[in-house]
Order: C-alpha cells, then structure tokens, then sequence
C-alpha cells in the first residue's frame, strides 16, 4: 500500500526501476551455464522442529546452489577429470547468505501456528502486555482487532487446541475466560533456529579446504578432481 500511495503521489522514480531491471537483465545475459557443486551438503541439518523437512532441505539447497549459480565470476572454475564437466563449488559465504535469505521461511517452517493465528496470537500477547493482563475474554479482543466472530473462534480454538492459552473460568453461555499458556515460543523457536545455523557454519568451517574434491567412476573408485587453470569463468565472444 504504501508503493501504491507514494505512485499515485508521483514520489516514485520510475527511470530508477527501469534500470535495476536492465542491470537485472544484463546479468543474466554474462551469466554462464556452469554446474554448481556444494561440497557442504552433507553437513546442512534442518532443526528437527521444521515441517516437512525434505521439501524444506530442497529449497535449502537449490537455494544455495543458485547464490553460487550467480557468483559464478566470483568463483574459481574446476574440471572434473572423470566428466571432463566444468563447476563451480559453493562456498561458506554463499551458505551463510542462503540461511540469512531464508531465515524468516525456515522460521514459518518450524511454527505449528499457519501465519495468521501467529500473527494474531503475538499482537494478542502484546496488548495483553500493554494492559498488564494475562488473561482476556473473546469478547475483549474482537473489536481491537477488528476480527469477525467467526475468525476469532478459529484462532482461540487452534490456540487452545495447541495449548498455546486455557480456559481459565466461565461457560458457553457467559462467555470464556481465557488466559495465555505460552509466552516467549516465537523467542525460543527463533533461538533454537538461530543455534542450528551457527552450529551447522560451525561444522563447516571446521572443514579442511585443502582436501581435493572426488569423483565417483563407475567402477566404485574415487577420482580426485582437478583444478582449472581458468581462475574464473569466462564470457564466450
């Protein structure tokens, strides 16, 4: 809303947005169809918490090889000697990039609450901070946060059901008064997310870099791959 407020005040630069998009453009023309290789794969773990984790692990790691896919001017071109394919290998840099991106999508993905039902829930904790209160009755919260009925009773139903609050008092009839059972979860969600990141950069740096790459034949054995003497990818005229 606010993009569409400051185009209809005419505050916007359009010439600006027209050429990040021909940068856009000319970037994608230099770039080079390489394969991208991340020798750190073995090491990503995902916080056991997470949902879905193999479509979560996929996104992780496409994610990643597409920051190197990108950086590929950036990085030093390798042969494989088996293949004789050209690549390029992802780095700790680019992982780092990837879980930093991805960060607020790895979080959703380890929350049991969809998007909604935390979004009310944290406004709700909020207010009921603001009133130095910790319990509510659903006829309190409904005009504050402008919800209809039935909104409101998916969201308290899905909260207790979770037990994220309880039914401190009262009946279906005079109404329930609930009272909030979980305080700081988005806190501790997030820091046991930003523990695992650490931990897997940790690993990987502990990594020796300076072991060469291998390269299963079909015999079962292990090639070591060499190193182009192209330092970089280049641009075919």
């Amino acid at each position: 809303m606010d993009y569409q407020r400051k185009q209809s005040a005419g505050l916007l630069d359009h010439q600006a947005e027209r050429n990040v998009r021909e940068q856009l453009k000319n970037v994608q023309r230099l770039l080079q169809p390489v394969s991208v290789k991340n020798p750190f794969a073995t090491y990503l773990q995902l916080p056991e918490a997470i949902f879905k984790p193999r479509r979560t692990m996929l996104l992780l790691l496409l994610f990643t090889e597409t920051i190197t896919f990108y950086h590929q001017y950036q990085r030093e071109l390798q042969t494989d000697t088996t293949t004789g394919e050209q690549y390029v290998e992802t780095t700790i840099e680019d992982i780092e990039v990837a879980f930093s991106l991805l960060e607020t999508t790895l979080l959703k993905k380890s929350d049991e609450l969809n998007d909604a039902c935390r979004s009310f829930f944290e406004k709700l904790k909020a207010w009921l901070r603001q009133n130095d209160s910790e319990t509510f009755y659903s006829k309190e919260v409904r005009p504050v946060f402008r919800l209809s009925p039935s909104s409101l009773a998916r969201y308290l139903y899905e909260l207790e059901r979770m037990g994220y609050i309880k039914i401190a008092r009262g009946s279906r009839y005079k109404g329930f008064e609930y009272k909030v059972q979980s305080w700081d979860d988005l806190e501790t969600l997030t820091n046991d997310a930003h523990e695992m990141m650490e931990n897997i950069l940790v690993e990987i740096r502990k990594v020796n870099h300076s072991v060469p790459g291998v390269a299963q034949s079909p015999d079962g054995l292990h090639n070591v791959q060499k190193t182009s003497k192209k330092t970089a990818v280049s641009q075919q005229q």
